[in-house]
């Protein structure tokens, strides 16, 4: 069965003539029987009764008309949506993105992005990476930056960039000019302030610390905050130490505002992730957006 087939179908089906559906279609009318006869065949079924002048659609022809109109509307909505794909790369590119990414990834992608395509205007979606992945799922939005990655085979990971945490805490602390290392032990006498829960981030940390068989429960936590920069400035005042990427803390380390310590036996390392649906087209924009993202962090 092809959409020809159909096609044929239909405009028979209206006109109730060989003929005259031929010239509709521009088809000469034992080309219009033979895509009749043939799509019978594949279905088993009479659809018009030709026993008299007037082509009779039969029962099987009444039911099938339905069906085929839908093929045809499916078939036309499809190339309409297919077209809106094909225009040029401009307009609203809408991207969520957890907060380190957003802050210090975005930034830079977009000054590139938008020498080579001037019209782009950009859209960013902030949130943790739980939020961003989630969104994804519901299809809210077509392409998203995080970094942890989620089991879900309808999205697609693909590696941006890498990333390190790093331990910091106020200036004053001169165990940090002493020695930029500390141990696992000493984490527990230490006061952290953390990320929200679903951040990247705290993740990250929870589970190489759970790893090294050391429950993140047990630290002493006297602050939670949702902004990195928030929490880098509450530890440049005194209130306690933080894990953070190492990306976020770059203004404050060339600053000398932080000392910044790793961690002895603890992997920090990690991945931001360009998340996109797989099996999904994806716009114009959002397509330019991703082959630049990859090849710019490739590079």
């Amino acid at each position: 069965m092809d959409f020809r087939q159909i096609e044929v179908f239909v405009h028979v089906y209206r006109v109730r003539n060989f003929s005259r559906a031929g010239d509709a279609l521009f088809l000469t009318q034992p080309t219009i029987s033979s895509h009749i006869s043939d799509l019978e065949n594949e279905l088993g079924l009479k659809l018009f009764d030709r026993s008299r002048r007037d082509v009779i659609p039969t029962e099987a022809g009444d039911a099938f008309y339905q069906y085929a109109i839908t093929l045809l509307e499916t078939r036309e909505k499809a190339i309409y949506s297919l077209n809106l794909y094909s225009k040029e790369v401009e307009g609203r590119l809408e991207i969520a993105a957890s907060s380190i990414p957003s802050q210090w990834l975005l930034p830079r992608l977009f000054i590139g992005f938008r020498k080579i395509y001037p019209n782009v205007f950009f859209k960013v979606h902030q949130g943790d990476s739980g939020e961003v992945i989630r969104d994804l799922q519901k299809k809210r939005f077509q392409i998203g930056i995080v970094g942890t990655r989620m089991d879900d085979d309808k999205l697609e990971y693909e590696v941006l960039s890498k990333d390190r945490l790093i331990l910091i805490s106020a200036r004053n602390e001169e165990e940090g000019c002493k020695n930029p290392n500390v141990s696992l032990e000493s984490l527990l006498e230490k006061e952290f302030i953390f990320r929200e829960s679903g951040s990247g981030t705290r993740q990250k940390f929870e589970t190489a610390l759970k790893e090294k068989g050391i429950n993140p429960d047990h630290l002493k936590v006297v602050a939670e905050m949702n902004s990195t920069e928030a929490i880098k400035r509450a530890v440049r005042e005194g209130l306690g130490v933080s894990v953070v990427s190492s990306l976020s803390a770059e203004d404050y380390l060339e600053l000398g505002l932080l000392n910044t310590f790793t961690i002895e036996g603890l992997d920090l390392d990690r991945t931001f992730y360009l998340v996109t649906h797989k099996n999904q087209p994806l716009s114009p924009s959002v397509t330019a957006f991703r082959q630049y993202a990859l090849e710019y962090y490739k590079k």
